[in-house]
């Protein structure tokens, strides 16, 4: 009787939720946020369909000097382990790698051409196969994790970070629809000085439960989690942040709450920022979907795993532009040349891969651009959480965003992994 008491009281809250999805199975959401890593970089090399847009074909070049574009550099599926540098992934560095400039005029098309140009700007060793890790890319060997993950669930070939610069705003926009206003992981992110109002706030004054499972408190320099980034969360949410290891024993226990959150270590062995080894970063997904996987809370779960932006590497398909801020707020920078860039959050950042995973979704599906409306971006998440739970939408960008509630079928797939293989050793 409890159980179609909650159903009922979740499709009547969940007014806009559509009517031939298959949503009201969900009742648990578990999100993973990952970092640094573009979907050419990470997934392009994905090949179990031919439909996936990666690097390959025709096979994606940059020259090594966008003043210069004679000379070419190609992308090759020999990325590494650890990459021996950490692209730059500022606002200003991403306009080089977008635009071939640090100051792209207003209605500039995107080149996709300057990431070699950037990367050894970055760091001028003058050799270009060193400049050439921020353009390689994985093969399904390197990341069986992953490769097992997308074939048997639906991958996103087309979803791009909300903004083209650093973790920490992306991971505002994520939890809250806008960054306020930031776009640098400046102190305002260490001492939860974020006004707005975040999802975490909205879902307590909705009575829906919520943690926010972190590592990221042992990360050097130390990041604070997600959560805590917001006034509200540091003077009334902060006994919902808790350690990672609780979330393995609430999985085992089928006692996660309603939305989960799980913010990994940066930057050292977990979440896959270099210099953290990919094979670990796997391994660590695997232990998050594994957990998830078997918990008594599988049959209602919907696990959302995604990486926060590009982390400065290549990616071909040029982010959408003219899309609606999060509010009127805007960020200016220098950029490496000296002048001052100010960017008005009206861009998306570069593609990033996401999967869905639940017994709920198809197995194998490649989604790219939505059939009708606008482009998958983070704050999709926060869309296809106010339609599943009947709340009010946080910002402009959130209203602008595709929900995918429409993957969430009505039929139950018994076929889903318990376990994954283990990481790659290379």
């Amino acid at each position: 009787m409890a159980r179609s008491l909650l159903f009922v009281a979740l499709s009547l809250g969940a007014a806009a939720m559509p009517a031939s999805s298959g949503m009201s199975n969900i009742k648990n959401i578990v999100v993973l946020v990952q970092e640094n890593l573009s979907f050419d970089h990470f997934a392009g090399g994905l090949d179990y369909d031919s439909s996936i847009d990666g690097p390959q074909n025709p096979q994606f070049c940059n020259p090594a000097n966008v003043s210069s574009p004679s000379d070419q550099v190609c992308a090759n599926p020999n990325a590494k382990n650890i990459a021996s540098d950490d692209p730059n992934h500022s606002i200003a560095g991403g306009n080089m790698q977008v635009f071939g400039t640090y100051h792209p005029l207003a209605g500039a098309q995107s080149s996709m051409d300057g990431f070699i140009s950037e990367q050894r700007a970055s760091y001028p060793k003058d050799d270009l196969n060193r400049a050439a890790e921020a353009i390689n890319y994985f093969s399904p060997d390197h990341i069986p994790v992953f490769n097992t993950i997308a074939q048997n669930f639906v991958l996103f070939d087309r979803w791009f970070a909300a903004v083209p610069g650093p973790t920490n705003p992306n991971r505002a926009y994520l939890t809250s629809g806008t960054s306020h206003g930031h776009g640098h992981n400046d102190d305002d992110f260490l001492n939860s000085a974020l006004p707005q109002k975040s999802i975490f706030e909205q879902l307590s004054e909705k009575g829906i439960t919520w943690k926010n499972y972190e590592n990221s408190t042992q990360s050097k320099p130390a990041f604070l989690p997600d959560a805590m980034f917001y006034d509200w969360t540091a003077k009334n949410g902060k006994d919902n942040v808790v350690p990672i290891s609780q979330f393995y024993s609430d999985a085992k226990a089928g006692a996660l709450p309603q939305f989960t959150w799980i913010n990994p270590e940066c930057c050292s062995y977990m979440s896959m920022h270099p210099p953290s080894p990919i094979n670990m970063g796997e391994n660590f997904v695997k232990s998050i979907y594994e957990a998830v996987r078997n918990s008594p809370q599988w049959n209602e779960t919907l696990f959302i795993l995604t990486w926060d932006e590009h982390g400065g590497f290549a990616d071909h398909v040029s982010p959408p532009a003219d899309v609606p801020a999060g509010d009127s707020l805007t960020y200016t920078e220098t950029a490496r040349d000296g002048e001052p860039y100010t960017f008005h959050f009206d861009r998306l950042g570069i593609r990033v891969p996401t999967v869905l995973i639940s017994p709920w979704v198809s197995k194998g599906l490649v989604q790219h651009k939505p059939s009708e409306g606008n482009e998958f971006t983070h704050t999709s998440i926060l869309k296809f959480v106010s339609e599943l739970w009947g709340l009010d939408s946080l910002s402009p960008r959130v209203d602008w965003s595709p929900s995918f509630g429409n993957l969430i079928t009505n039929r139950f797939r018994g076929d889903t992994p318990e376990k994954l293989p283990g990481a790659a050793d290379f």
